[in-house]
C-alpha cells in the first residue's frame, strides 16, 4: 500500500520531469493557448494544462505544444464548481504556473511529451488535415492500467485539436466518445472537450470524468470490481 501511495503522490503533486531530449520552441515568438485540462480532485494537488504555442501573427500556425503545472490548482480545494474554477484559472494568464517542457511542431511526428517518473503521462499529436491534429494521451491510473485517448483506444475516444476561426483559438473536439458503459456520446456529432477531472486515492485513479463544452460530464472510465485480479 505504501508503494501505491508514493506512486500517486509523485504522479500528481507536480514532482514530474519530462524526457531530456524533448525539443523546445521559443515562446517569445508565439502565444500559448490552453487546449486541455487534466484536473485532479484531491486537495493540495496540481492540475496539468496541455497548451499549444501558436504564431502571434497567424494563430493557425502551430509552433509547439507544451505541458505546464497549475501550481496548487485542483477541483477539491476550489470548492463547489471546482472544475469550472480550475478551468478559469487555466485560461487566466495571472495564474501561477510552471512550464514542464515543450515539443516543437517539427518534432510532432517523431517525439512526444512524456512524464518519465513512474511513466505517468505520454502526449503526442499527429497532423490530421488542415487545422487539425489528432491527440494521443496516455495517463497512468494505477500500477497496471492506463487511461488512453486516441492510440489503441481511438475507436472509443477519438479526440482532435481543431482551429476555430470564429475565436481564433485551438480547441479539443471529441469525434468519438464512449462512456464507461459503452454508450456512444457523440452519436449526434462531435463534442467540445475542455478536459478531464478525476479523484486520486491511495491506490490510484478509480474514475475519469470528461467535461464537455455543453456542460455534460460523462464518466469515461470507472474501475470495476475484480479489476485487480490477474
Amino acid at each position: 500500500m505504501m508503494t501505491r501511495m508514493v506512486w500517486v503522490c509523485v504522479v500528481m503533486c507536480g514532482a514530474a520531469t519530462l524526457v531530456a531530449d524533448c525539443s523546445t520552441a521559443s515562446a517569445a515568438e508565439g502565444a500559448n493557448q490552453p487546449v486541455l485540462l487534466l484536473c485532479p480532485y484531491r486537495t493540495r494537488y496540481s492540475a496539468w494544462s496541455l497548451f499549444l504555442t501558436v504564431d502571434r501573427a497567424d494563430p493557425t500556425k502551430v509552433l509547439a505544444m507544451g505541458l505546464e503545472e497549475l501550481t496548487g490548482v485542483n477541483s477539491e480545494d476550489l470548492g463547489p464548481g471546482g472544475y469550472e474554477k480550475a478551468l478559469a484559472k487555466q485560461r487566466d494568464p495571472k495564474t501561477p504556473r510552471k512550464v514542464l517542457d515543450t515539443l516543437a511542431a517539427r518534432d510532432f511526428a517523431a517525439k512526444e511529451l512524456c512524464i518519465e517518473k513512474n511513466d505517468a503521462l505520454h502526449v503526442s499529436l499527429t497532423p490530421a488535415g488542415q487545422g487539425t491534429y489528432r491527440l494521443m494521451l496516455s495517463l497512468r491510473i494505477d500500477l497496471e492500467r492506463r487511461f488512453v485517448i486516441g492510440g489503441k483506444e481511438q475507436a472509443k475516444r477519438d479526440v482532435v485539436l481543431r482551429y476555430d476561426a470564429n475565436s481564433s483559438t485551438w480547441r479539443a473536439c471529441a469525434l468519438t466518445l464512449v462512456d464507461s458503459n459503452d454508450k456512444k456520446l457523440t452519436a449526434a456529432g462531435p463534442a467540445g472537450l475542455s478536459g478531464i477531472v478525476f479523484p486520486v486515492l491511495g491506490s490510484g485513479i478509480p474514475r475519469v470524468i470528461g467535461v464537455l463544452d455543453d456542460g455534460g460530464a460523462p464518466e469515461l472510465y470507472e474501475k470495476r470490481t475484480g479489476d485487480d485480479k490477474p
